[in-house]
C-alpha cells in the first residue's frame, strides 16, 4: 500500500498482483529499484487508486482493471472480498464509496464481485460508476471491447453515468480526454491548492513510457498516444506534479521531472 497527499486530497493505492518482466531496454538508474527491481526487469502490478476529497467524498479509480483472470477462479468471491477488506482498512469501505471512475473499459476488473447466488453485483453498492461515453457507444455498436459484456451488470443496476470529457466529478477531481491508447480514453486530474496529480489510465503501462513517451506498449494510435503522454508529463514536470498509475510496479508513480528527451519520476510516497 502506498499513500500520497495532493493538497487536501488523500490518495492510497491498493495492489492485487505485482510482478516483474525481463526487458532488454536500457533501464535508467532512476527506475531502480522502485519501478524496476533490477536493470534487467520492469515492475508491473494490478491495483486500484482510492481518493478522499476535502469534503469527504470517497472515489475509486480503475479498480484492478486489465486482469480478469481471477474472476474465473473458484476463489473469486474470497479474492474480491480480500481486496475490498484492504480498501476498508485504508479508510474506504466499499459501501461508503461515492464514485468509481473508469478511465476506459479494459476488462471489468473488480468493478463487480460475485454474490451469494452465484451471479455478479456492483462491488461498490452505493457508488455511481463513470465510464467514457465513447467507450459505452463502442460496446453498443458491438465493437470488440475487452470486458464490454461485463459492463451489462452495472447497466442493469442503473449505476452507470456515461460522461463526456471534460467534466468535474467531485471537488478537485476532473476527467479529461486522453486519446491514443484507445478511443474515448480518459485521464483523471486531481488538483488541490497548488498541487496536481494526474492518473493517465492505460496511457502509461510501464515506466519505460515515462523515460521514452514514444515507446510502444500496444496503443491503438501510437503517434497520438505519444503526443498525449508528452502533454501530461510535460505539464506535471512544469508544476512538479505527481504521475499516479495502477499498472506500474513499485509505488506506481512519483513526482515528474524532465530528463533529456524524456522524463523521470522522483519518489514521493509513504509506504504503509
Amino acid at each position: 500500500m502506498h499513500r500520497w497527499r495532493v493538497g487536501e486530497i488523500d490518495i492510497v493505492r491498493i495492489e492485487d498482483a505485482s510482478f516483474s518482466l525481463p526487458t532488454t531496454y536500457d533501464v535508467p538508474g532512476w527506475m531502480v529499484p522502485d519501478l524496476a527491481p533490477t536493470p534487467d526487469e520492469i515492475g508491473l502490478a494490478f491495483s486500484a487508486l482510492a481518493l478522499r476529497t476535502a469534503d469527504g467524498q470517497r472515489v475509486v479509480i480503475d479498480p484492478w482493471l486489465a486482469d480478469d483472470n481471477p474472476r474465473s477462479q473458484p476463489d473469486a468471491a474470497d479474492h474480491a472480498a480480500g481486496l475490498l477488506d484492504q480498501l476498508a482498512a485504508a479508510g474506504f469501505p466499499a459501501d461508503d464509496v461515492d464514485l468509481v471512475i473508469n478511465s476506459h473499459i479494459d476488462g471489468i476488473g473488480w468493478n463487480t464481485r460475485p454474490d451469494a447466488s452465484g451471479g455478479w453485483v456492483a462491488a461498490f453498492a452505493n457508488a455511481r460508476y463513470v465510464y467514457p461515453a465513447d467507450e459505452l457507444a463502442s460496446v453498443d455498436r458491438g465493437d470488440p471491447v475487452y470486458g464490454g459484456d461485463e459492463v451489462g451488470v452495472l447497466r442493469a443496476a442503473g449505476v452507470i453515468d456515461s460522461v463526456v470529457a471534460p467534466a468535474t466529478l467531485a471537488p478537485g477531481i476532473e476527467v479529461v480526454d486522453a486519446p491514443g491508447h484507445n478511443p474515448g480514453h480518459f485521464a483523471v486530474r486531481i488538483e488541490s491548492g497548488d498541487d496536481l496529480a494526474i492518473v493517465p489510465g492505460h496511457l502509461v503501462l510501464s515506466p519505460i513510457q515515462v523515460d521514452d513517451p514514444g515507446f510502444d506498449v500496444g496503443d491503438a494510435d501510437l503517434a497520438l498516444a505519444t503526443v498525449t503522454r508528452r502533454a501530461i508529463l510535460g505539464e506535471l514536470a512544469d508544476r512538479g506534479g505527481l504521475l499516479l498509475t495502477t499498472l506500474m510496479g513499485g509505488s506506481g508513480g512519483g513526482r515528474v521531472r524532465a530528463d533529456g528527451d524524456g522524463y523521470a519520476l522522483m519518489a514521493d510516497h509513504l509506504a504503509v
